[in-house]
């Protein structure tokens, strides 16, 4: 009730959120002809939608369900067609239960009804039914393991009533290939600020009162020591626990380092799993049969009974906040879940976010440091190279710096390895016609098409629509084109180039397409298979790669670009969280950032790694803007095929703000922005409209929205239009 509250969404929509697939009672809209409808579809001209949709209906029996794709030609919405057509009382709307799919998984098993003294048997029916006795019970599958003969013999043992077949239900298992094995056992010796740590964090569990924490610890610190200790005491004192991981890929990570420590059960949740695995974790989970939890974001709603301890590993991170349907945010909801059912509460992070940081600076968290890597080994030596400097050929700057491409080398000649982080998939960013300037552009989103050498084709990274190379620019025919930009692909190409002899795989999302291919492209780096990783933002995660001396970074202007009063704070955490990844085994490590603005402060502050007078500076600008920390926002986004009806209803929306705000309770207290096009102005062929609402107090902010929204559906304003409430929004595209 919470949350629905808090997000304003429907109840119901909470419910799906916290439920695996198979537990939910699905339904669709179906429609029925009355009697004035089975008797109308005269009365409305051919063609019309409305006689469509009646003899759409007739053909199947009065009642169905009906597709938009009906009244496609029409220049009035689906929704407001039929809206009419009920008012009229031609057609009726029903909702339809659809039969839940998942079911309990059931296991066939054998055990012996009599011994095996049995002189009428053949050899191989005494052979069969001998390994029955022997093992009181097993599987057939565990059966035809050992007993690799006909299945003929095993039925006559069954007709003679010799050996008994049955079912039982059983639990569906993850299958994690690629998973690797964790051989390295507990450190000899916790340092003094891990000591410290959970010295604090002990206190709370034991108290059994709600207590967050904030553990702010450089990479390579022993966050997930403590994580690992943490949730062995809670467990020890009788309560469960949960831990969060920002992606699915690094659940496998966290799975295999915890097995190697831990004897007790646990689940694992999250939407990467096939819907048969989450259905029977979940049950797991609710039967009290586990004692830990690990998962991403959806995790978080883990029927535990005796919750102790919540932990949020790399809490920064914008992966916590779902992006569509309920958009909450797991880190927000790991404090108010801890707060009902007071536990302790562990954000962790070498970069914590701005609103984490804020609330540690005014004692709501407990803050924790770790400002040391593990057995003291330095944190890695960074150097700034600015780029404007660096000369290339006559088209374009180099890729490489002087000094990377020296550093690469000497990497290469003493066999270590390194990673080049470069947050752009594809080869190039766009293709420009040299003669009439046109640019290969999404039809169905406001940005250009990279272009991608391995199928040579043109993709949009927001919808996925691809267009084939083409030889001729479409608008002046004139085969003068070139491709600007760099992406991953062109990075891979050129790394090979100029190092033919050393082993290069890549990370991004065309080629990490399952998640064992994740955990492979990992497994081979950790076994010396591969000496250089190339990839985007994935890599920058909480990855442990001992073997990584050198890291470096091509492009870290790239997020400081994005129009978003966050792009400072990412770009400071997005450099530190991936020079994270060197020097973290016996050999110190090195880091080269590429730059074009080498005196932002963002990327000045991850150099020498001064976090605290990179709050102190970011908070400053905060402030004076009026974003968070200081407010709280809730994003209005409109959505539509039509951009002039879009607009129109973003306008008509305006409006309805405005007069609220003249109540002096809100305007005080409230400033609202816009409405203008988003960033994004379209995105999967929908145009977007959106008006920023900024506000102190959230209670006040939410009465306010929730005002408007029952405004617009009093006024019927949303025809043909949808309304999206994203409260405190995480991307502002």
């Amino acid at each position: 009730d919470w949350m629905a509250r808090y997000y304003l969404q429907a109840l119901g929509e909470v419910i799906k959120a916290a439920l695996p697939a198979g537990m939910q009672l699905k339904s669709r809209e179906v429609y029925e002809l009355t009697c004035r409808g089975k008797e109308s579809t005269g009365s409305f001209p051919e063609g019309s939608s409305e006689r469509k949709i009646l003899l759409a209906l007739k053909r199947r029996g009065g009642k169905a369900p009906l597709s938009p794709a009906l009244t496609k030609k029409s220049a009035r919405p689906f929704r407001e067609i039929i809206a009419e057509m009920i008012s009229a009382k031609l057609i009726v709307r029903e909702e339809d239960a659809i039969e839940q799919k998942i079911k309990d998984k059931s296991v066939t098993f054998l055990r012996a009804l009599k011994p095996a003294e049995q002189t009428s048997l053949t050899a191989r029916q005494k052979e069969a039914l001998d390994i029955v006795c022997e093992s009181g019970e097993l599987t057939l599958q565990e059966f035809k393991a050992k007993f690799k003969r006909s299945n003929s013999i095993l039925l006559k043992l069954i007709d003679l009533k010799l050996v008994e077949s049955f079912h039982k239900n059983a639990f569906r298992t993850p299958s994690w290939e690629g998973l690797e094995d964790w051989n390295d056992g507990p450190p000899e010796l916790l340092t003094e600020d891990q000591k410290a740590a959970l010295s604090e964090i002990s206190g709370a569990l034991s108290s059994g009162k709600f207590t967050p924490f904030l553990l702010h610890g450089v990479t390579g610190s022993g966050k997930t020591e403590i994580y690992l200790r943490a949730i062995e005491e809670a467990v020890s004192g009788g309560k469960q626990a949960i831990l969060l991981v920002p992606e699915i890929a690094l659940t496998a990570q966290s799975v295999a380092y915890f097995q190697s420590r831990i004897s007790f059960p646990m689940a694992i949740l999250h939407s990467g799993l096939s819907p048969g695995e989450r259905y029977d974790e979940w049950r797991r989970v609710k039967r009290g049969l586990v004692k830990l939890v690990i998962g991403a974001r959806s995790a978080i709603f883990a029927p535990l009974d005796s919750l102790g301890l919540i932990i949020v590993d790399e809490e920064h991170d914008p992966s916590y906040k779902q992006e569509e349907k309920l958009r909450y945010h797991a880190r927000d909801l790991s404090l108010v879940r801890g707060k009902m059912e007071q536990a302790a509460v562990i954000l962790g992070s070498a970069t914590p976010s701005m609103e984490s940081f804020h609330n540690a600076m005014e004692r709501k968290f407990h803050y924790l440091s770790l400002p040391r890597r593990i057995d003291d080994r330095p944190l890695p030596e960074m150097r700034i190279v600015d780029m404007r400097e660096e000369k290339g050929g006559e088209k374009e700057r180099p890729i490489f710096s002087r000094p990377l491409e020296e550093a690469l080398n000497q990497n290469a000649e003493r066999g270590e390895q390194a990673l080049l982080f470069l947050n752009r998939r594809g080869f190039s960013s766009f293709s420009l016609c040299r003669d009439c300037g046109y640019v290969y552009q999404c039809p169905n989103c406001s940005v250009s098409l990279n272009y991608h050498i391995t199928d040579k084709a043109f993709h949009c990274h927001y919808c996925d629509y691809s267009l084939s190379g083409l030889e001729r620019c479409p608008q002046c025919s004139s085969t003068r084109l070139q491709l600007f930009g760099i992406g991953t692909q062109r990075l891979e190409e050129e790394i090979k180039k100029k190092f033919p002899r050393i082993p290069v795989g890549r990370m991004d999302r065309d080629t990490m397409t399952r998640s064992s291919a994740y955990q492979k492209i990992l497994g081979e780096v950790r076994r010396g298979e591969l000496n250089l990783l190339i990839g985007t933002q994935m890599i920058t995660k909480g990855h442990d790669l001992p073997r990584v001396t050198l890291v470096g970074v091509l492009a870290a202007d790239l997020s400081l670009n994005i129009p978003d009063f966050r792009a400072g704070e990412r770009t400071c955490q997005l450099l530190t969280q991936v020079a994270g990844r060197s020097g973290r085994g016996a050999l110190p490590g090195k880091v080269i950032i590429q730059t074009y603005n080498p005196q932002h402060y963002s990327i000045q502050m991850a150099q020498t790694q001064a976090f605290v007078p990179f709050y102190q500076q970011e908070l400053k600008y905060r402030k004076e803007m009026g974003y968070p920390p200081f407010t709280r926002l809730v994003n209005l986004r409109l959505e539509g095929n039509s951009e002039a009806r879009v607009k129109r209803q973003a306008e008509d929306l305006a409006k309805i703000v405005t007069r609220l705000l003249k109540d002096k309770r809100y305007s005080e207290q409230i400033e609202a922005l816009g409405p203008a096009a988003a960033p994004l102005s379209r995105l999967k062929g929908k145009h977007r409209y959106q008006m920023l609402l900024k506000g102190k107090k959230w209670q006040l902010l939410h009465e306010f929205a929730e005002r408007i929204l029952a405004k617009t559906d009093q006024d019927h304003l949303l025809s043909g239009v949808k309304l999206i409430v994203d409260v405190d929004p995480v991307n502002m595209l």
